[in-house]
């Protein structure tokens, strides 16, 4: 019997250490336990998860991803903070590039970020930040590098060859087309 008692106060105390100040502050023993840590494998997974989202063309699938007040850096442009602003960039984009589609090249997993070399191929048949659309099929390829919270993405910066992309559609010069600029 004695031994029971002391087991339980010993229990007890353990309690009092561990949950007493997790309920204290509103949280739980699963709120206080971290996300495990991605595998390669699941890294791929979500990296293919998220560029189907981008090739749905659909705002909230790609939101769906990000955390409420996650921001995306586009690379060129207004970076977009929150889910409001992201999801009012992606219908921009979207009505210029709807058939634009990604297809995930390369997946690298550091701790909590994802880092993607991806390729798109389509056509921007709307105006974007004062490039006209054209009839012209491209592509371009882009690294993103994520950084997640528990499969959500917190914070995104995003670089795209748009050179090559500007290129493809004849709005800069190429190779011996293009005329030498002087340098002093």
């Amino acid at each position: 019997m004695t031994r029971f008692i002391s087991h339980s106060v010993g229990f007890a105390l353990l309690l009092a250490v561990v949950a007493v100040p997790m309920v204290a502050r509103g949280t739980t023993a699963q709120d206080a336990t971290p996300c495990p840590p991605m595998t390669e494998e699941e890294a791929v997974a979500w990296a293919n998860t998220y560029f189907g989202a981008w090739n749905s063309h659909d705002p909230a699938q790609v939101t769906a991803l990000y955390a409420p007040d996650g921001i995306h850096h586009w690379g060129i442009g207004a970076d977009s903070e929150g889910s409001e602003e992201l999801a009012a960039s992606l219908e921009t984009y979207f009505a210029a590039f709807s058939s634009l589609h990604y297809t995930v090249d390369r997946v690298w997993l550091a701790d909590d970020t994802v880092i993607i070399r991806w390729i798109a191929i389509g056509i921007q048949e709307g105006d974007l930040m004062g490039v006209p659309g054209s009839l012209d099929t491209v592509t371009f390829t882009g690294i993103k590098v994520l950084q997640l919270n528990c499969g959500l993405v917190v914070e995104t910066w995003s670089e795209a060859d748009h050179f090559s992309r500007l290129e493809q559609m004849g709005l800069i010069p190429i190779g011996a087309d293009a005329e030498a600029t002087p340098t002093s």
